[in-house]
């Protein structure tokens, strides 16, 4: 079973992380959206959850399509229940 929080819960700790990281980088604007990060930015956040939630993300990362925080929410949660789904 996913360690994932529900979907608001879960964007909330993706702009977290990503406000966190990017304040580490000298002259690198906070971000509005996940297509703010440049790549480097954007993997250290999803590696960022998935340590914090035990869950593995990196890998189906390609599929992902989406534009804000709420849409990389939303695509966690399906590829972590997707998961679940192949495991049981």
């Amino acid at each position: 079973m996913s360690g994932l929080p529900d979907r608001e819960e879960l964007r909330e700790a993706l702009l977290g992380a990503a406000k966190m990281i990017c304040a580490e980088q000298p002259d690198v604007p906070e971000p509005k959206t996940a297509r703010d990060l440049d790549s480097f930015s954007f993997v250290q956040v999803v590696l960022e959850i998935e340590n914090h939630y035990d869950v593995k993300l990196l890998e189906s990362l390609d599929d992902f399509r989406g534009e804000s925080f709420d849409d990389l929410a939303e695509f966690a949660i399906a590829r972590a229940g997707a998961a679940d789904a192949v495991g049981s």
